[in-house]
């Protein structure tokens, strides 16, 4: 028995030297200030996966102009993602060249409409409607801010 407390002795004994030497190497690292590297202003997001093409139903105005409280809770979600949309592709359009910018304004509009699509409206169609006619209408103003949205009227 005494031979096996001392090999735990020794082990504990290069565990404790082994961990010290750790320990002062992390403070040392974290102590230098590398004055040469340079900074990190952002952060690679993930490849993003392609999605299949959804199908755009086709949008045809109702008669009346109030809208139902899930289409209102679908254009705050379309309003909110369109925004970040827009911000990722103006990168884009604004780097490309000018042979190119055509190209890239009609992909991004093929995503807009996919986007709409996708979180239940018929398309940019649909939400640019409710954007004009529904929005601006003072019988949808409670529905609209049901769901968070200010309106004007």
């Amino acid at each position: 028995m005494s031979k096996r407390i001392s090999d735990l002795k020794s082990t504990l004994a290069t565990f404790r030297t082994a961990a010290s030497l750790f320990v002062f190497v992390v403070l040392v690292a974290c102590g230098t200030q590398q004055q040469d590297a340079p900074e990190m202003a952002t952060v690679k997001k993930a490849p993003q996966r392609a999605q299949p093409i959804v199908p755009v139903d086709k949008f045809t105005p109702p008669s009346n102009t109030q809208i139902t409280g899930e289409k209102a809770k679908y254009y705050a979600k379309a309003s909110a993602a369109l925004v970040e949309l827009g911000y990722s592709w103006s990168e884009k359009i604004d780097k490309a060249e000018d042979s190119e910018k055509v190209q890239i304004l009609n992909a991004y509009n093929v995503a807009r409409d996919q986007l709409c699509a996708r979180l239940g409206l018929a398309g940019i169609a649909e939400f640019n409607w409710i954007t004009t006619v529904a929005l601006p209408d003072p019988k949808n103003k409670s529905v609209f801010e049901s769901v968070g949205i200010k309106t004007n009227n």
